[in-house]
């Protein structure tokens, strides 16, 4: 039941199910929402985009659009079936490597074809920070990816990842848009809790609502500063004395932004599937953060002292990697989820999984595990597979995986607790 919940709720996110909804062509009109475009104002129409639900995202634009595509450029982790109008560039993802500088370049370089009498659409999904990179001088690709690596090997929190990415890059917090002279269109899936647009995609045709003091504090105060390579702390230096200028405080009047599916959207559609299963459904407002560990504690607190049989959460935690095996996040979460259940005898199923269907360096997007999983376990040791950060291969061996293939969108994560007897 928890699988099927999440299924129904991941197919709601999906470009193909809500973009023709919300963005309609009518004669020369585009409407996105409540806001109209007249593109016969306009000399031509480009289409941009990058992150991990660009290539759906773009195959649902061209059929929209239509002919009114004069060309347009996407930025995306794996190469997918060929668009018609659109090329389509790869990068890498979460480390940027020269295909993200590639791209990035390529990018930029279509972007400033446009003139003040174009217009452009540009599809904005998680995973952009990754995938588009081009750094400031002289921060070359070798310190950007050491720089990377020691940020998400040490836990920071995306948001904080983000800051600091946006003040060692030319393209993040706004600059993007600042290099291009045409107007925009930014259609965005959101990929952070609350949607806030300065985070998403490390915002490159938005804004930037912190600073490279702001930057080079959080890498103090979380003792990284003096382990980035020497190029970066030159650089956040040189900016917060203000020998490098800042990035755009305020986004540009001529570029909208629009968030056409979030989080909250699919957790919506787990409520309304879970209902229609019966269950007494609860949303959890409250995000799904922190050490993996102590998300799993708020979340079992948190059905603890609910009524309802069912619960939803959404969010991202985050995990510190010590060993040499196979899972992320959400997979570490069930097998830590499963021990809890035997533990304390309770009868619980636990799904978690990631909605862009990967989940740390594996092909699945998260677990689910219940009571009965326990029967399946035989002579497998889960607290060594834990040590090991090896809970794929665990839950692997139990049947208990999670496992969608690359789905085409990203709104994070989706967790999901149901109390009592269900099946899985």
């Amino acid at each position: 039941m928890a699988k099927e919940i999440f299924e129904y709720a991941l197919e709601s996110v999906k470009p193909c199910r809500f973009m023709k909804n919300r963005c309609a062509l009518d004669g020369d009109v585009l409407n996105v929402d409540a806001t109209s475009y007249d593109l016969s104002k306009y000399k031509n129409l480009y289409v941009f985009g990058s992150g991990k639900a660009a290539y759906s995202m773009a195959k649902e634009m061209e059929e929209i659009l239509g002919d009114k595509i004069y060309k347009g450029l996407i930025v995306v982790p794996n190469r997918e079936r060929q668009l018609e109008k659109i090329e389509m560039k790869k990068g890498s993802h979460p480390i940027p490597s020269m295909d993200s500088v590639d791209s990035a370049q390529a990018l930029l370089s279509m972007m400033r074809e446009c003139d003040e009498e174009d217009l452009y659409v540009y599809l904005l999904s998680g995973g952009s920070s990754a995938l588009i990179e081009i750094p400031i001088s002289p921060i070359n690709l070798d310190d950007l990816q050491e720089a990377t690596d020691l940020m998400l090997s040490e836990n920071l929190e995306i948001q904080e990842i983000n800051a600091v990415r946006k003040h060692i890059s030319q393209l993040k917090g706004g600059r993007l848009a600042e290099r291009c002279l045409a107007s925009g269109i930014v259609l965005v899936l959101s990929d952070v809790i609350g949607d806030d647009l300065h985070a998403i995609g490390s915002a490159p045709l938005y804004a930037d609502n912190s600073s490279f003091a702001d930057a080079k504090e959080l890498l103090k105060v979380k003792n990284l500063y003096s382990r980035m390579p020497k190029s970066v702390q030159t650089v956040l230096t040189l900016g917060s004395n203000n020998h490098i200028k800042e990035s755009p405080s305020e986004p540009l009047e001529r570029v909208s932004h629009h968030i056409l599916a979030s989080n909250a959207d699919a957790k919506n559609a787990a409520r309304e599937k879970a209902s229609s299963l019966g269950l007494d459904v609860k949303i959890v407002q409250q995000s799904v953060s922190g050490e993996v560990s102590e998300a799993l504690k708020f979340m079992f607190a948190t059905v603890q002292t609910s009524k309802e049989n069912c619960l939803i959460f959404g969010g991202e935690c985050t995990l510190e990697v010590k060993g040499e095996g196979q899972g992320g996040r959400n997979q570490h979460a069930a097998l830590l989820a499963l021990k809890e259940i035997k533990d304390k005898n309770l009868n619980l199923t636990f799904l978690s999984a990631g909605t862009d269907g990967i989940d740390g360096n594996s092909d699945a997007a998260g677990g689910v595990v219940e009571y009965e999983t326990l029967q399946r376990i035989k002579s497998l040791e889960m607290q060594s597979y834990l040590n090991n950060f090896d809970s794929y291969n665990f839950l692997k061996q139990i049947g208990a995986l999670v496992t969608t293939g690359a789905s085409g969108t990203n709104v994070i994560d989706l967790m999901i607790i149901i109390k009592g007897d269900v099946n899985v």
